[in-house]
C-alpha cells in the first residue's frame, strides 16, 4: 500500500474528520458520532484484509445505537521507515479510510470507514501500546499477523521459545517486539491491578486459530511466569474464528483509480472484493460488539468452516499462483481467462480435495467449489499472484498438508499438488519459465532451506523444513510423479503441465 498522497483532480476532498460533511453523497460516511466512540478493541496488525474486513463489521456495528464502546485502536509492530510512514499517513486522516467494493459485474460501494480511531506504531511508542491494552476499556485484542507469524514448530507445533524475538521479549518484558510479547506484558498489568483479561481475537488464515493463538500466548506467558500463564488460561478466552475476503494489495494506480471514483484525496484506500464472511465462536470473556446484527455468523462449528475454507478455497489460491506465475501471468482474474487453469484448479477440488472434506452442516461443497472459481475470475479485484504466493513457505504446509497427507495414506492422484510444488521450486529461484523476474518474498525459510535452494538437488524442495512432516523425498511413488511432472514443466512449457494434470485421474 502506498502511504503518499495520490495526484487528485482539483475537486478532491482532502480525508478527515473536518472534512465528512463535503464528501459526495454516492460516498458512505459514518452515521455516527465519532467524538463518542471509544476504543474497545485494539487490533495487532493492521493491514488491508483487516481493514477490509473486521473494521468494515465494527463500523456496521458503530452504527447501531448503544454500540459506542468499540472503537479501534490499531497497532503496527514493524519498524522502518514504509511502516512509520503508513502510520503517520493513517493518523493524519484521523483513522478514516475508504473502502471500495467491487462486484463481479464492475459495479462499486465506496463508504468511508470511521471505526479506527488511532493507529499507534510500536517500535516507536511500546510503553503507548502496552497503556492502550492494558486499559480497562480493551475487551478484545485481534490479530492479523500472517500464518507464519504464530512462531509455532511446523512438526510439533510447540511455541519456538528460542526464536530471537521471543527472547528479546523475555529478557525486556516493557520495550517487546512480538504480538505475543506485548499482549502477555499488558495481561501482566491487568492482572497487577486487579482488572480481568480480555478476548483474543485471531482473524489469520489457520485451522483452529483461536486454540494456536492460546499456545502461542500461554507458552511465551509459561517461560515468563508459569503463575502468569495459569491466570491466563483461566481469564483470557481465544475463539476460534474463520475470515474470508479478498483484499489485494493497493499500489499508486489502484490509489488513483479508486480516489477518482471517491472524489476523494485518500492516502490509505483499501479495495475488496463484494464476497464477505466471518464465522466466530461465540466466546468472549470481556464481551463483543453486536456481531449477530451486521451479518458475522456466531457458531459452535467453526472448525468445519475452517477446514472448508482452508483445504478448498486457500489450498486453490495456492495451487493456482505457482503454476500461473509460471505461465507469464501476474494477476488472477487474467491467470483464469486461460482454459487449462480453470480444468486444473475444478480437478484439484473435485478429486482431491472435496472428497476427502467435510463441509459445515447446511453448506453444498459443490457450490462453495463453483464460487470459489466465480471470485477468483472477477475482473474488478485484479488481486496479484505474487500477493498470494509469497510466503508459500507458511502458507502451503496449512492448507495443503492435510490434503496431500491423506492422498499419500490412500494412494490417490498427486499430480495437481506435484506441479504445484514444482512450480513453487521455480518460483523461489526468483523467476518464471520465461526468466522474467519474480519479487519473492519467504521470510519463514530458514538458512538451511536456503542452501538447500542454491543447491543441485533435485528434491530440495520437497526436503525444506515446512513440509519435513510428510517425508515427501522418501516416497518413492510420489517423488516418481514429481520428478516426471518437473521434467514437463520444464521441457513442455506451464500451459500443457497444467492440461496433463488436470487430465491425471
Amino acid at each position: 500500500m502506498s502511504a503518499n498522497p495520490a495526484s487528485a483532480n482539483a475537486a478532491s476532498v482532502t480525508l478527515s474528520e473536518g472534512t465528512l460533511s463535503s464528501i459526495s453523497g454516492r460516498v458512505k460516511t459514518p452515521q455516527y458520532d465519532r467524538a463518542k466512540v471509544q476504543p474497545g478493541i485494539v487490533h495487532i496488525g493492521v493491514g488491508n484484509f483487516f481493514r477490509a474486513h473486521e473494521a468494515l463489521y465494527v463500523e456496521k456495528c458503530l452504527e447501531m445505537e448503544g454500540q459506542e464502546a468499540w472503537g479501534i485502536v490499531g497497532v503496527g509492530l514493524g519498524d522502518g521507515p514504509d511502516k512509520r510512514a503508513k502510520a503517520d499517513a493513517v493518523n493524519s486522516q484521523n483513522g478514516l479510510y475508504t473502502l471500495t467494493e467491487f462486484s463481479p459485474d464492475g459495479s462499486t460501494s465506496i463508504r468511508v470507514i470511521g471505526a479506527l480511531l488511532e493507529f499507534l506504531h510500536a517500535p516507536a511508542s511500546p510503553e503507548l501500546v502496552l497503556a492502550q491494552l492494558a486499559n480497562a476499556t480493551t475487551k478484545i485484542v485481534s490479530l492479523t499477523i500472517t500464518e507464519g507469524g504464530y512462531n509455532l514448530d511446523e512438526a510439533t507445533k510447540e511455541f519456538v521459545l528460542s526464536e530471537p524475538g521471543v527472547q528479546h521479549d523475555l529478557a525486556n518484558p516493557k520495550n517487546p517486539k512480538t504480538a505475543f510479547g506485548y499482549i502477555v506484558e499488558s495481561l501482566a498489568m491487568r492482572r497487577g491491578s486487579g482488572m480481568g483479561g480480555f478476548t483474543v481475537l485471531s482473524c489469520d488464515n489457520l485451522r483452529s486459530n483461536g486454540k494456536v493463538a492460546r499456545t502461542a500466548v500461554v507458552s511465551f506467558a509459561r517461560a515468563r511466569d508459569p503463575e502468569l500463564a495459569q491466570w491466563i488460561e483461566a481469564n483470557v478466552s481465544f475463539p476460534n474464528s474463520m475470515v474470508d475476503r479478498i483484499a489485494p494489495s493497493v499500489g499508486s494506480a489502484e490509489v488513483a483509480k479508486v480516489n477518482a471514483l471517491s472524489g476523494i484525496d485518500d492516502r490509505t484506500p483499501v479495495i475488496g472484493e463484494e464476497f464477505s464472511q466471518w464465522v466466530v465462536e461465540d466466546d468472549f470473556v470481556a464481551g463483543r460488539p453486536a456481531f449477530e446484527k451486521v451479518g458475522v455468523e456466531l457458531r459452535d462449528d467453526v472448525e468445519s468452516f475452517e477446514a472448508m475454507k482452508g483445504r478448498l478455497l486457500n489450498a486453490s489460491h495456492m495451487m493456482l499462483s505457482y503454476p500461473a506465475l509460471m505461465c507469464g501471468f501476474r494477476i488472477v482474474d487474467e491467470a483464469l481467462r486461460e482454459r487449462a487453469i480453470v480444468d486444473y484448479l475444478l480437478a484439484f477440488l473435485e478429486k482431491d480435495a472435496i472428497p476427502i472434506v467435510e463441509g459445515p452442516v447446511g453448506v453444498s461443497l459443490d457450490e462453495y467449489k463453483k464460487n470459489i472459481i466465480a471470485r477468483f475470475e472477477n475482473p474488478a479485484i485484479g488481486d496479484q499472484l505474487l500477493r498470494i504466493a509469497n510466503n508459500g513457505a507458511a502458507k502451503l504446509p496449512i492448507f495443503l498438508s492435510k490434503t496431500l497427507g491423506e492422498l499419500l495414506n490412500r494412494g490417490g492422484s498427486f499430480e495437481r499438488v506435484a506441479l504445484c510444488l514444482a512450480s513453487f521450486n521455480h518460483y523461489l529461484r526468483g523467476a518464471d519459465l520465461n526468466g522474467a523476474p519474480l519479487s519473492v518474498d519467504e521470510p519463514y525459510l530458514t538458512e538451511g532451506d536456503r542452501t538447500l535452494i542454491g543447491s543441485n538437488d533435485p528434491h530440495a524442495v520437497l526436503k525444506l523444513s515446512p513440509f519435513e512432516s510428510l517425508r515427501l523425498w522418501e516416497n518413492d511413488t510420489f517423488v516418481a510423479v514429481f520428478d516426471r511432472t518437473a521434467a514437463r514443466l520444464k521441457n513442455e512449457g506451464a500451459v500443457s503441465s497444467l492440461k496433463q494434470a488436470a487430465e491425471a485421474a
